[in-house]
């Protein structure tokens, strides 16, 4: 029994000492200068920051798709890359306004007021755009193929598609017409003077490129010698607007002055009262890389 413990004992000890030996190396190649090219992707919480007077604006879902490239020169590198991202938020209505001067389709010589009102009308916000990275890193060894990695830059987006997706609640119209002595036309369905629970689908136009301030922290773990997996944080904010200078329509929402029956839906970010519109995102993001050491 004492022989079977004795050699259980060394082997236990010859194990250690292979897996120091094997770690020693690794590490020593790893802390050479060395370069990264993987696939990022993350998930968190996104916000379109804007002044909102009239609603209540709620946070979103925010997703990243990544392609990077980092050379660390020694514990300091750069990084560059491409982004596909995807950031939400909503607003909540309870308010009235007023459009003023417009044409009716079914009375084209006169001019009318058009008040909305909104009752617990939510409109969910989508803005996907195509980023640039470009970020310095700083890396701190840990052993065993581990690296704290930190990175600090700069992201330039090019938003590519903006979505509205409008409803969950209702809206009523009515129509103050000043000819014939003022009148109000409202429970008039068939000229577009009623309460509504209608969905909308919309385009966000007039966006525009837009830079933002990014960072990232995490860790890398070493797979071999030439592969990796990394799992951090990330946090991105907008420093400049990503919506175009624009006048802007009175109202979220008009009746279309050729179609009573239908109804033209701007949004949010159409209306004149809209001012900057930028950006912000925070998750967690986890990655796979290949990597190889380059010489000085």
């Amino acid at each position: 029994m004492k022989k079977i413990f004795f050699i259980a004992a060394i082997i236990s000890i010859f194990n250690i000492q292979l897996s120091s030996l094997k770690a020693q190396p690794l590490d020593r190649y790893l802390n050479r200068p060395f370069a990264h090219l993987g696939l990022t992707a993350g998930g968190g919480l996104g916000s379109l920051l804007y002044d909102n007077s009239n609603g209540k604006a709620s946070p979103g879902l925010c997703i990243d798709l990544g392609l990077h490239y980092t050379h660390f020169f020694s514990s300091l590198g750069v990084g560059v890359g491409v982004h596909l991202t995807s950031v939400g938020s909503s607003a909540l209505y309870n308010h009235e306004e007023l459009t003023t001067g417009l044409t009716h389709a079914n009375n084209t010589g006169a001019r009318y007021d058009l008040t909305t009102r909104y009752d617990n009308w939510r409109e969910r916000q989508q803005i996907i755009t195509l980023g640039v990275p470009i970020e310095m890193f700083y890396r701190a060894h840990l052993g065993n193929g581990r690296h704290f990695i930190g990175g600090l830059g700069a992201q330039f987006d090019f938003p590519t598609r903006g979505r509205y997706r409008a409803g969950g609640g209702s809206y009523t119209t009515t129509g103050l017409f000043p000819v014939g002595g003022p009148h109000t036309v409202d429970n008039m369905p068939e000229h577009g003077f009623s309460t509504y629970e209608e969905t909308f689908d919309a385009q966000i136009t007039d966006l525009k490129f837009g830079i933002n301030i990014i960072a990232d922290l995490g860790l890398r773990i070493a797979l071999g010698y030439s592969g990796g997996v990394y799992v951090g944080l990330f946090a991105s904010y907008g420093l400049t607007s990503i919506l175009d200078d624009h006048e802007g329509t009175a109202a979220m929402l008009t009746i279309n002055p050729d179609d009573a029956s239908l109804i033209d839906y701007y949004g949010t970010f159409a209306t004149s009262d809209m001012g900057s519109l930028r950006l912000l995102r925070v998750g967690l993001k986890i990655g796979i890389d290949l990597g190889s050491p380059m010489d000085n």
